[in-house]
């Protein structure tokens, strides 16, 4: 069930995560290019790997740059390719729970038929986005945004890094003519973005400049804790969690790892950027809040 994502909602979501430590690993974000809940569809490519929960139709492209999950894969699909010529490229492995009624193209990897296991790893991966995704937006912000979309920060020290933090409206990015990021000192930029009923709408304007470019792509997080849709048609840097959206890629392209509940169109590429910068996972029942900032900040891309 959905948990309700209101200010408050998203407070209770968190209480009694008191402590911070370390976490064994990177995180899903630093090892998948694309996260997908339940079905994705797709007449484009992913540079790194993907991990998709449901059905995969259209012809697509995968780790066209390079295998970037655990394991070599560069595809794992836990429903079944329902259609399409699914490519997957230097070397990478396919993990399949379903059927193949497609055609599946590999270039040195092999492909591991009625995996039982994608559906529960995709699941276990939601579970921790959905509670991070919570807990960041309970940041206090930092960060400013002017009326001409100027952004600057006085970040704060988080899991050793500095960080700045905004939160802005899905409204109020919509009625600015640019959005301009300052990085600053800032080692990790989280940005909370808040919907306008459900939809987070990027279709530009806003123009994304300044510190929004693809070499700090990876140490940028933008949060969408209560969307249901995400329009982009315009070129994207920084990686997105937005658990409960559907996604619709129309142009343009994102660079940076991208985590939907589904895709219902992807024409535009999703390029090799994943994620190094501050990420908090907070456990249940009061348990310790699981960093990954300080790990991933020294993640060896492969």
């Amino acid at each position: 069930m959905r948990t309700n994502l209101t200010r408050g909602g998203i407070a209770a979501a968190v209480a009694g995560a008191t402590s911070t430590a370390a976490l064994a690993g990177t995180g899903p974000l630093a090892e998948w290019n694309l996260i997908v809940r339940t079905n994705l569809t797709s007449s484009s490519e992913v540079d790194g790997s993907a991990i998709v929960g449901g059905n995969l139709a259209g012809t697509s492209n995968y780790a066209v740059q390079g295998v970037t999950a655990s394991g070599n894969v560069g595809l794992a699909v836990g429903g079944s390719i329902t259609s399409g010529n699914i490519q997957v490229n230097n070397g990478g492995n396919v993990r399949l729970q379903g059927s193949n009624a497609g055609t599946l193209n590999l270039n040195g990897g092999g492909v591991l038929v009625s995996d039982p296991s994608v559906t529960a790893q995709v699941a276990s991966i939601f579970a921790q986005l959905e509670a991070a995704s919570a807990y960041l937006a309970t940041l206090t912000p930092n960060g400013t945004v002017d009326g001409a979309g100027n952004m600057s920060a006085s970040p704060v020290l988080l899991g050793g890094q500095n960080v700045a933090v905004y939160t802005i409206t899905a409204a109020a990015m919509q009625s600015l003519g640019q959005l301009n990021l300052n990085f600053g000192a800032a080692d990790s930029v989280i940005i909370n973005v808040l919907s306008d009923g459900g939809v987070v709408d990027l279709v530009a304007p806003p123009n994304i400049i300044g510190g929004f470019n693809q070499s700090n792509s990876s140490r940028i997080l933008w949060n969408m804790p209560d969307a249901t849709s995400l329009l982009v048609n315009n070129s994207f840097n920084g990686a997105v969690i937005a658990p409960f959206a559907n996604l619709v890629l129309s142009g343009g392209g994102m660079n940076g790892a991208v985590a939907v509940n589904s895709v219902s169109a992807q024409d535009a590429e999703i390029r090799r950027f994943t994620y190094d910068g501050y990420f908090e996972i907070p456990a249940p029942s009061g348990a310790a809040v699981l960093g990954l900032g300080a790990v991933a900040a020294g993640r060896r891309r492969r």
